[in-house]
């Protein structure tokens, strides 16, 4: 869970947000919105995602977090979940259709991008400007948005078609996956990562906006890189229809495949903790026992497809310009092929083959041919239109987005309220709830609240000392939350 602390003289509203709701890929999706008895039924009927679909728009930087911009995100959410659902149950992908009907897939990657923008230019001016003073809502949905719009595209991307309709912006794709693979690259083998569901609510009540915003966001990175890894895999699935000067750039530009293989040879889904291996998967990190050591997780799988698409596709083999230093750089994964890895993915036995063959051979020449690279142009063009208006974009943002009245605030939080329903979060987590006093497979759960699960009756009195504040403080940010959203209701009743 995620908390939102709306403080001072606004509304004392706790908003708590489960990351996994944008952190769903492709196989990973779960029951979503609507999920009764454990049946997952579509939250979107075909004619609603058509007109979400068509409501979809290009934003500036300026517009970002204000309230066309957030109804757009919840258009987004609630396609991207559909999206997700849909290929769970294997139904008719209707938000797909709608997006490649509708021509809105470049626009998801100019939403991607901006973000990308805001985040590198703006922020930084806002966070001098202690913008998240009041609340941190409207900010983390910002960040939050990113991995929206990732997740949505990671849903569609395996269809040819769809990477066919992103045309020409299917280089600003490439290059943004690209940069979350090199910062997944260069990152710190360990991150501490602050667990906010055993945070105590004291200490985050006295936190500053902006340290309980940095908290928030601090998981994020990582979540949208290993999406981009999974992206990334989706587009060499299809070089067919790629670009030439895409492809071109991903391989000699970008030399993707010796981009891929520090992600076998150090891994930055496996770690050591007190001595027991954690892998990461399903949006958070799994103690593995040692007979699963061996056992790939999906976003390996991906990697290691990835690598055999761009090493044994024949267009890219002809494209590829070897040297000595990438062939020794693809050598090392000589050193990871074994007998349970081929079982797992049969098809890798070919890519083995490959790199015996060429550790035996001479430096193949890559093919010669004259390429007119494009290059891409969203980010490029965003930061030539705003490049001079940084700070009066974040002092305009300061004021009418992040620090908004009270009156706004509280719809706000109401809105998002609705959109996050709390039961359905629960109901999209991949595993059983578990007891929040001894860790055990829990069927119970805190009557006022509905926030802690526990296996027992006593587990449930031992815990009731330490659980009693946030309970009380939920209980009463749920009676002002609907308070809030009642009279909102009845002001906008009087005024049509």
């Amino acid at each position: 869970s995620i908390l939102f602390l709306c403080k001072g003289d606004q509304i004392p509203i706790i908003f708590r947000l489960g990351r996994k709701l944008s952190c769903l890929s492709l196989p990973e999706a779960q029951e979503s919105f609507g999920v009764s008895g454990g049946m997952a039924d579509n939250i979107l009927s075909p004619y609603e995602a058509e007109a979400y679909c068509e409501e979809l728009s290009v934003f500036d930087i300026k517009s970002i977090g204000g309230a066309r911009w957030l109804a757009q995100h919840e258009y987004l959410e609630k396609l991207n979940v559909q999206a997700h659902v849909s290929i769970q149950n294997q139904t008719e992908e209707f938000v797909l259709d709608a997006l490649i009907s509708f021509d809105k897939v470049p626009v998801l990657v100019h939403e991607l991008i901006s973000i990308q923008v805001w985040r590198e230019h703006v922020y930084p001016q806002l966070v001098e400007l202690n913008f998240v003073d009041k609340s941190s809502m409207t900010a983390y949905m910002v960040f939050y948005h990113e991995c929206t719009v990732l997740s949505l595209l990671e849903a569609i991307m395996y269809n040819k078609e769809a990477v066919e309709a992103i045309s020409d912006s299917v280089l600003d794709l490439a290059e943004y996956c690209y940069q979350r693979i090199v910062w997944l690259n260069s990152r710190a083998e360990e991150e501490e990562i602050v667990d906010l569901t055993k945070k105590d609510v004291r200490d985050a009540l006295n936190q500053t906006g902006l340290e309980s915003l940095e908290e928030q966001i601090q998981g994020l990175p990582f979540d949208l890189a290993t999406k981009a890894v999974n992206v990334m895999r989706y587009l060499t699935d299809h070089v067919s229809v790629l670009p030439l000067s895409c492809l071109t750039r991903l391989l000699n530009v970008h030399d993707l495949p010796c981009l891929l293989v520090p992600l076998i040879t150090n891994t930055p889904w496996t770690r050591t903790v007190d001595g027991a291996m954690q892998k990461f998967y399903d949006g958070s990190w799994h103690t593995v026992k040692d007979s699963e050591r061996l056992q790939l997780t999906k976003t390996e799988a991906q990697v290691w497809i990835a690598l055999y698409n761009v090493i044994q596709d024949g267009e890219c083999r002809r494209k590829y310009e070897f040297s000595d230093h990438n062939k020794n750089e693809l050598l090392k994964l000589r050193g990871h092929f074994n007998d349970v890895l081929i079982d797992q993915l049969p098809v890798l036995n070919e890519l083995r083959r490959s790199m015996e063959e060429l550790a035996v051979m001479a430096t193949p020449p890559a093919e010669q041919s004259v390429v007119m690279e494009q290059l891409p142009e969203i980010h490029s063009q965003l930061v030539k239109i705003n490049g001079k208006r940084w700070r009066a974009i974040a002092e305009h943002q300061n004021t009418k987005v992040f620090n908004p009245d009270q009156k706004t605030l509280q719809a706000q939080a109401a809105r998002l309220a609705q959109t996050y329903d709390l039961d359905v979060l629960e109901s999209m987590l991949p595993d059983d709830p578990k007891c929040a006093k001894c860790g055990e497979p829990a069927s119970m759960r805190c009557s006022r609240c509905r926030g802690e699960w526990y296996c027992r009756r006593q587990c449930q009195v031992e815990a009731w000392k330490a659980h009693k504040s946030i309970c009380n403080m939920i209980c009463k940010a749920d009676k002002e939350a609907a308070e809030a959203a009642a009279s909102a209701t009845t002001v906008s009743a009087s005024g049509e």
